[in-house]
């Protein structure tokens, strides 16, 4: 009996056993199993969601109280303007008909850093800031004070285009105003006064009638004259806090969502953002496209993803306007020309290709824009004028912004500013300019220079360390996710091994399955009946 009791007793004890490893093994395979969801859930959040990117840049989103609103209100990224002129050096000659072609040397660069404050701000309860804007310009570089050019007569060319819709009555009494103040085609400029402004008399006696229609904001006649102090314009923007997808988008100009410039509904929809800042949407993807809207051209630019450059250390995407952007065979495009009659589609008049007619946008003078020296234009552009030599290296934009933050952080933004000769039939001070005829002015470069401290240690930091973090959470979830899959299963191999080796075992230990005790209890009474 003996020999029975301890026989009996074996199950018992590898029963008991059995059942503190399969308490042990539920705790591994628990967190195996924890282990594996979790790095599941990071692989899901890491490798296919944008989770991780818009936690990143709602540090962006401006709002009272936030990091970025002093960043906001006074921008430390100054933005360097290389201004360069067309001195005309033929125009005798070409007056008497000597030269058949107006001659024009560049000049310059002349360099003024720009200081952008944005003021009278106010945020508004759907989420979006209201703000207008206040710039000045400091000397850096150049002699504009002691230079003199020779170049067209503006506010002359643009009195001639605006008369020569009036009545020819009209039209000679301004030729007798003309005569009076001895006006010519040309002038001789220092530099600095025609960037910011001379006295001119055609000027003086013509404001008042363009301010009906133009709320001009300067005394004197200058080509960036209108740049300098605050703009009379209150822009709104989405701050990002309810939709980051919207951040920095322009929602409204003077609470008008479309300017009603172009006639059409498309053209004249105010769409974009201001150039310094992008949504995420705008430059992740496979077709990176960035929507910046013009408020000296009154349209929407698009730049598209050509590559991947570096600016202060900093790796970045590069973006490039889009080569067809003054291609006016386009549909796309053709919205942009001005109607000869209004409302008349058929009537539209487009420019040459490369060019734009900004007139509307800029007080209705004969303002055109185009990239420097004609750069992608058409090559009739560069038949009337001598000197110009447009070249990829020097004259095509692009601008370098943080792959990861969408923030502007280098390139080169160049843009050239012309104007067109209108002649009308009772005014003949033509100079000699054939009707249509397009004259360059001066090209402008912008540039970033500088970042400072600490603004270019935090860019770096978004760039490298979120690069660190991401990518190391990236290949962390996926070996974790082999590794405690493996072990679960391991695991969960080497207890069913186990498991069917202690019946195998509790089997042969029992002399026949009858006699074999079902539970405790059961045992404990075979024990004291022996």
């Amino acid at each position: 009996m003996t020999q029975g009791l301890s026989v009996m007793e074996k199950p018992l004890s590898l029963s008991s056993t059995s059942r503190r490893h399969l308490h042990l093994r539920k705790i591994i395979i628990a967190s195996f199993f924890g282990v594996t969801v979790s790095s599941l859930l990071l692989f899901i959040i890491f490798w296919c969601t944008n989770l991780f990117q818009n936690t990143i840049l709602s540090s962006l989103v401006v709002k009272n109280g936030s990091p970025m609103l002093e960043w906001f209100i006074r921008p430390p990224i100054r933005a360097v303007y290389k201004i360069r002129i067309f001195n005309y050096t033929n125009v005798i000659d070409y007056q008497r008909g000597r030269a058949k072609k107006l001659k024009v040397q560049e000049t310059g660069p002349y360099i003024y850093r720009e200081t952008l404050t944005r003021v009278n701000y106010t945020f508004n309860s759907d989420g979006s800031v209201s703000f207008k804007e206040k710039r000045s310009y400091q000397w850096e570089g150049g002699s504009p004070d002691d230079e003199i050019v020779i170049v067209p007569n503006v506010s002359l060319l643009a009195s001639m285009a605006t008369m020569r819709d009036t009545p020819f009555l009209a039209q000679l009494a301004f030729t007798g105003v003309l005569s009076t103040l001895q006006s010519n085609t040309f002038l001789s400029l220092p530099v600095n006064g025609l960037l910011w402004g001379y006295d001119d008399k055609i000027f003086e006696l013509a404001k008042p009638f363009i301010s009906l229609n133009n709320n001009i904001p300067f005394d004197k006649f200058g080509l960036l004259a209108f740049k300098n102090g605050i703009s009379p314009d209150v822009i709104t923007m989405k701050s990002g806090i309810n939709d980051l997808n919207e951040y920095s988008m322009i929602q409204s100009i003077n609470g008008k969502k479309h300017k009603k410039i172009w006639n059409d509904e498309k053209c004249d929809k105010i769409y974009g953002t201001q150039g310094y800042t992008f949504p995420l949407k705008m430059f992740q993807g496979p077709n990176k496209t960035l929507e910046v809207y013009s408020a000296d051209m009154c349209r929407t630019l698009y730049l598209r993803n050509v590559g991947t450059g570096s600016s202060f250390g900093i790796p970045s995407l590069t973006f490039k306007p889009a080569e067809d952007i003054f291609d006016y065979s386009l549909d796309s495009n053709r919205c942009y020309c001005p109607e000869s009659t209004p409302g008349v589609e058929s009537s539209r008049i487009c420019p040459p290709n490369g060019l734009f007619n900004s007139s509307a946008c800029l007080f209705n003078m004969p303002f055109l824009t185009s990239f420097p020296h004609f750069y992608s234009g058409d090559k009739i552009l560069l038949n009337n004028v001598e000197g110009l030599n447009p070249q990829a290296e020097l004259h095509e934009s692009h601008i370098e912004l943080h792959p990861r933050l969408g923030v502007l952080i280098g390139g080169a933004s160049r843009i050239q500013l012309n104007i067109e000769a209108r002649r009308a039939i009772g005014v003949p001070f033509h100079g000699g300019l054939d009707d249509g005829q397009i004259l360059p002015l001066i090209w402008i470069e912008l540039t970033i220079d500088d970042i400072p401290e600490p603004l270019l240690s935090s860019l770096k930091h978004g760039y490298y360390t979120v690069a660190a973090v991401e990518t190391g959470i990236q290949w962390g979830s996926i070996i974790a996710f082999i590794l405690s899959t493996c072990g679960l299963m391991h695991v969960w191999r080497k207890q069913k091994k186990e498991s069917a080796a202690l019946r195998t075992i509790n089997l042969s230990n029992s002399p026949q399955d009858s006699a074999k005790p079902h539970d405790e209890s059961e045992l404990a009474s075979v024990k004291i009946s022996s």
